[in-house]
């Protein structure tokens, strides 16, 4: 796909022209500029589907993820404001082809290669409240696991309760017009978000799609040696009946999440359980449950270098058997902006059906920002 290798050079470029911000620049220094900055990832990999599921195979998906986002009080302005805008693209090999999976394999599967502005809003601050305004993800701010960030099967990234159910929800590659506001800060914090229901499509008759409609409760305190997180959230999708079908039907759902940080030595733990609902029988994953564990400083004092292990069980309506996911990876350090990531699925009734597959991916990741500092 030539124009995910063109945004990969264009990010080079930006990385060593474009001036960073610093948050201890004197005032009487700043400027326009200085309240600018860059960043750019890149992620490619090979998903191999070694025994079981529909048949053997391997497939590469890649992906680029680069834009500006310009910082109000950088620039010596106002205080509170900021301005992102996220470009995507996507050169997808569809590993669900060979595995048959409901879940995904692999959290960079997307359905067709695309390429497309990803993010584009505006955010402010007053104090203990916080408003974002424009086109956003809402699995950015709403249902996601710190500690899962490793895994790569996507149900640890969005239950399946809310993905599989909502074909148009704005979560990767996709985002739509909305608006959020989140009241609090600290230990507890309160959000609340509107987006338009077709994520796909945001900007063809965005106030006649539909309208995803999500609440969330997160509340974070020391508990012994460690550190818990609670998250608490419902969702509301409020859908025609001409486009559930395309879309997602008119729903209620909920999920939970909770996680806990503790350090051991050297060694830094994370343990997290997450699960949700959406019982109404026209939705084709009523209930999900997953979890998981993570060890970062096994192999060197790099925080980023982490083994993580996990499972996941998500509930298929009409199906003889529930699709359940094991997974063990690790992620390793090349240089200072490179890292490499194994991991290895076992995928239990791929799809509630198939016979169980053995998956393997190899990921390469290189943070631009990263690499051009070191």
């Amino acid at each position: 796909m030539r124009c995910l290798y063109l945004w990969v050079i264009i990010a080079l470029f930006l990385m060593t022209t474009c001036p960073s911000a610093h948050a201890d620049e004197a005032v009487a220094t700043q400027s326009f500029w200085a309240g600018l900055s860059t960043k750019a990832k890149f992620q490619g990999e090979v998903v191999s589907n070694l025994v079981g599921g529909l048949a053997s195979g391997s497939v590469g998906n890649a992906l680029f993820i680069g834009g500006f986002s310009w910082d109000s009080e950088r620039a010596g302005e106002w205080h509170g404001g900021k301005v992102v805008i996220n470009f995507l693209a996507v050169d997808t090999g569809n590993p669900e082809a060979y595995v048959g999976d409901i879940q995904g394999v692999s959290n960079l599967t997307t359905v067709d290669s695309l390429m497309r502005l990803y993010r584009l809003y505006y955010r402010q601050r007053w104090g203990q409240v916080t408003e974002r305004l424009g086109l956003l993800n809402a699995n950015d701010y709403f249902d996601n696991a710190g500690v899962a960030c490793d895994l790569l099967n996507a149900s640890f990234g969005i239950v399946p309760v809310l993905s599989q159910n909502l074909q148009g929800m704005p979560t990767y590659p996709f985002s739509s017009l909305g608006s959020m506001v989140a009241l609090g800060g600290g230990d507890t914090t309160l959000q609340a978000g509107v987006f338009g229901a077709d994520a796909v499509h945001p900007w063809q008759q965005p106030f006649s799609q539909g309208v995803l409609m999500m609440l969330e409760l997160d509340h974070s305190g020391a508990l012994d040696d460690g550190r818990y997180t609670v998250k608490m959230g419902v969702l509301r999708n409020r859908q025609k009946e001409s486009m559930a079908a395309r879309l997602g039907p008119n729903m209620i759902g909920f999920y939970g999440i909770g996680e806990y940080r503790w350090k051991a030595d050297s060694l830094h733990w994370g343990a997290f359980l997450q699960g949700g609902g959406a019982p109404k029988p026209i939705n084709l994953v009523p209930w999900y449950v997953g979890g998981g564990l993570q060890v970062a400083g096994l192999f060197s004092g790099d925080r980023n270098d982490a083994l993580s292990l996990g499972f996941s069980r998500a509930s298929l309506r009409g199906l003889p058997h529930a699709e359940t996911s094991y997974e063990l990876t690790g992620v390793f350090g090349v240089i200072p902006g490179i890292h490499l990531q194994p991991d290895v699925q076992v995928i239990v009734h791929p799809g509630g059906y198939l016979p169980t597959a053995l998956v393997g991916i190899m990921r390469l990741e290189v943070n631009f920002a990263d690499l051009s500092s070191g």
